[in-house]
């Protein structure tokens, strides 16, 4: 499962930066459509699968999110400075900001029924038709990346979506071997759901945003975790809100919800005052998420 998450992300980053240079789209963009889309895919596979149990649904909606901006870009912040120009993408802040904004009113209704679910399937494609009206002729993260591509397009694509499928069995693999080993070791099944499950389901944005900061492209590492949040919020809840009314339970409302707000505004907090998210940045999301961790497993009625 490691070797293909490793694998799987190198040659979906690869691919999609070479996408992005031939098609003259900033890799920035790319990293909030194709790669947070395709990242998202165990999320919206999840929500599919889960109508006979739809409480899942919002759990690992909310769950992926706090994972996505306190691991996977608390960690590659600490491994790379992450330079954002906050001017250049308010609007996809502001999005991610309002979608965490919208799943909190209507989890307050008590049930995210199927209007609601239409609602937001319908939200993601006004993100994605706004993003590539206001951005299709950025190009102000070019000079991170070579200006020439010696790959024909179909190759580009074809190695972006074999690391997509090597990132879903990789991620699959690990969590599925983590769990038996967890039971091996006597982990509790709370531990295992909050730390294990979590983290797999969010393997994929993970080792992308890893990938990305280590190969410099800073706009793909935090793209990839904005525009996952956003396809989260909006599609993979949406089309299960679709299928099934989603139960929204207190703890939601009054724990996990908060917590997936402070973690977005402090991220949009971070990157508007700096610019960047720096190595204490980059912890302090870390550090947060440790201490999310911790106290719902000292206090597991937190997490019914």
């Amino acid at each position: 499962g490691i070797v293909l998450l490793y694998f799987g992300s190198e040659w979906m980053v690869s691919g999609a930066q070479k996408i992005a240079i031939l098609k003259g789209i900033s890799p920035f963009v790319i990293g909030l459509t194709v790669l947070a889309f395709g990242s998202s895919a165990p999320e919206a596979f999840t929500s599919i699968v889960s109508t006979e149990t739809p409480d899942i649904i919002i759990g690992n909606v909310v769950g992926s999110n706090i994972v996505n901006i306190g691991v996977a870009l608390g960690l590659s912040a600490i491994l790379s400075t992450l330079y954002c120009s906050f001017k250049d993408t308010r609007i996809e802040f502001a999005f991610m900001v309002l979608s965490a904004l919208i799943v909190f009113a209507m989890a307050l209704t008590g049930t995210i029924s199927r209007p609601f679910g239409i609602i937001l399937v319908a939200l993601i494609f006004i993100f994605i038709y706004i993003v590539y009206r206001t951005k299709r002729d950025d190009d102000h993260s070019s000079d991170e990346v070579p200006e020439t591509v010696d790959w024909p397009m179909w190759k580009c694509i074809l190695v972006t979506l074999l690391g997509l499928v090597m990132l879903y069995f990789g991620s699959d693999f690990f969590v599925e071997g983590s769990i038996v080993a967890a039971g091996m070791l006597g982990i509790s099944e709370l531990l295992v759901g909050l730390i294990i499950v979590a983290i797999g389901t969010s393997l994929p944005e993970i080792c992308i945003s890893l990938m990305a900061a280590y190969k410099g492209e800073a706009g793909m590492a935090i793209s990839n975790v904005v525009g996952s949040s956003i396809f989260n919020c909006f599609f993979v809840l949406g089309i299960g809100a679709s299928l099934v009314a989603v139960p929204v339970s207190d703890s939601i409302i009054t724990i996990h919800l908060p917590m997936m707000l402070l973690m977005t505004v402090l991220l949009c907090a971070f990157i508007y005052k700096n610019n960047k998210l720096g190595k204490v940045a980059g912890a302090t999301l870390l550090a947060l998420y440790i201490a999310y961790v911790v106290v719902l497993a000292l206090n597991p009625a937190l997490s019914t």
